[in-house]
């Protein structure tokens, strides 16, 4: 049987507490560690003490460490360890009711994790976690799609939030306003259940993200409908919200493949479920023909998943609108339909500098993909785009693929075939004789070839007369051992410069913010 790793999700002692009112039993509470949790109550009866277990004193106890270890009493009981007061309950009676209480805890976290040992999906654990908290729940993903949720969602929440599926939709106009609300990006900074606060303040919903690492995968979010929030749905909440998780990354979840999954299925080369690619067409307005770019930004500095990677993430949907951007870990992925908003590579590279430089990234962007089955190919593109940016660490902070297509060329080559090997020949024999004669030969021909052959263009370029231009020609034809009338001989030999200049290519600047040139 599969095993799961168990959080802890025991109550803490105010969680007791708020139970205990709830059952008619006064109470006063003395807790100074909030976070502390427990796993039982047991009569004290001078047994060796455990500081997971909250003990029930009658007063009459000696030896009760009361300023170390959790207790409860009917008695007013000094000590400076955290405990509950029940002013005229008998022991007999919240002994009962404390047992009660934890095993109902245990119940709980039972029926949960029963449920998705047994292959269950989110749809049955949303309907469990309605049960539980006794409000509706719901599972969205990244991108506001509802991929799970109980019964009572449907009456809580618009009509036009719930499709006929059993998949629900927000409302683009909602996700739009979401996605650049600065109070709404604060919620994608937190790990542990948070109150979204409605009109007038008023708590609205109680809300889990999904983390899976540092990948952000949705969120968990409980209604405040049938009553108010306690303690303890903070935590039981966030227990599901871990079960989730786990049913997220399951290979055998086949009915829903959520916006991201279709995206990193693309991009990876395979193409999706006919259903799921056509939601993601239909909801972003694109075409299998249509022409795309993809853009990559990481960080120059290494470091976690951060509020200003989302506040950059929303920038990214502001100045790219009808794009797809992925947030995985630190790197923003975006994909620009150019078909539907006509942008050349060069044009994204200069919308694109205001946030490299304002953020401090680098960026690689592809070249076009001529539809979305070649989508992958771009992914690949910009990747070796950016990574050509890390190993500069110069001021180009965006590079295009076709900047360095060569340099990808080079690099994708094995040992023992390295640079030097490629060389022509001929070039290392004119730089000898350079070096052994003192004479101009390597930079006249490297001139000569930059400038296409083009005699006075050449001649300018050097500061010499064409009368001394075609004398050294007339002396390196010899020497170099290839005929320069040759067009591929040419294309080698502007390769070899083209190499070897790489190789002196050191970068002179440290890793760090530098002006921008764009």
């Amino acid at each position: 049987m599969e095993q799961i790793q168990a959080p802890c999700c025991l109550p803490t002692l105010e969680m007791v507490a708020d139970a205990l009112l709830r059952a008619g039993i006064p109470c006063r509470s003395a807790v100074r560690d909030k976070e502390k949790t427990y796993r039982g109550v047991r009569l004290y009866s001078g047994q060796p003490l455990r500081q997971d277990v909250i003990y029930l004193l009658t007063g009459r106890e000696t030896d009760f460490p009361v300023d170390v270890c959790a207790y409860v009493s009917g008695s007013d009981i000094p000590g400076a360890g955290d405990h509950l007061y029940c002013p005229g309950s008998s022991r007999e009676a919240l002994l009962d009711l404390l047992q009660e209480y934890f095993s109902s805890w245990q119940e709980a976290r039972s029926r949960i994790d029963q449920l998705v040992l047994s292959g269950a999906g989110l749809q049955e654990l949303c309907q469990l976690g309605e049960t539980l908290l006794e409000n509706p729940v719901c599972i969205h993903d990244d991108w506001f799609i509802m991929i799970a949720m109980s019964a009572g969602v449907r009456t809580v929440m618009m009509p036009e939030y719930v499709a006929s599926s059993e998949k629900g939709f927000v409302p683009r106009a909602i996700v739009e306003d979401f996605k650049h609300d600065s109070d709404y990006l604060e919620t994608y900074a937190h790990r542990e259940a948070k109150i979204w606060s409605g009109p007038q303040g008023t708590p609205s919903s109680l809300y889990v993200n999904l983390w899976e690492g540092s990948l952000y995968r949705g969120r968990l979010l409980v209604f405040r409908q049938n009553r108010e929030f306690r303690r303890q749905d903070f935590l039981l909440a966030e227990f599901l919200a871990q079960r989730a998780v786990s049913l997220l990354g399951r290979q055998d979840l086949g009915q829903y493949q959520g916006m991201d999954g279709v995206i990193y299925k693309i991009l990876a080369g395979d193409l999706p479920d006919p259903a799921d690619l056509g939601r993601l067409l239909k909801t972003m307005g694109w075409d299998l023909s249509d022409q795309y770019l993809c853009a990559r930004l990481r960080p120059q500095e290494t470091s976690e998943t951060t509020l200003l990677d989302h506040a950059l993430h929303s920038e990214l949907f502001q100045t790219f609108p009808g794009s797809y951007i992925l947030l995985t870990g630190c790197e923003q992925c975006l994909l620009l339909n150019t078909t539907r908003e006509p942008v050349s590579p060069v044009q994204f590279r200069h919308r694109l500098a205001p946030l490299c430089r304002d953020y401090c990234l680098y960026a690689g962007i592809s070249s076009p993909a001529a539809g979305l089955r070649d989508l992958h190919l771009a992914y690949c593109q910009a990747e070796a785009a950016i990574d050509r940016a890390f190993q500069l660490r110069g001021e180009k902070w965006i590079l295009l693929f076709s900047d360095c297509a060569m340099d990808y060329l080079l690099d994708s080559l094995d040992p023992p075939l390295l640079p030097q090997h490629l060389v022509a020949p001929g070039l290392m024999a004119l730089a000898a004789h350079d070096r052994e004669k003192g004479t101009q030969y390597f930079e006249t021909l490297r001139a000569y070839l930059l400038h296409e052959r083009n005699i006075p263009e050449t001649a300018q370029a050097l500061i010499i007369h064409r009368t001394t231009l075609l004398y050294r020609l007339k002396k390196i034809q010899p020497l170099l051992g290839a005929d320069l009338e040759d067009p591929w001989q040419r294309l080698y030999l502007t390769l070899s410069l083209w190499i070897l200049e790489r190789q002196a290519d050191v970068p002179s600047r440290p890793a760090g913010r530098a002006p921008a040139k764009e």
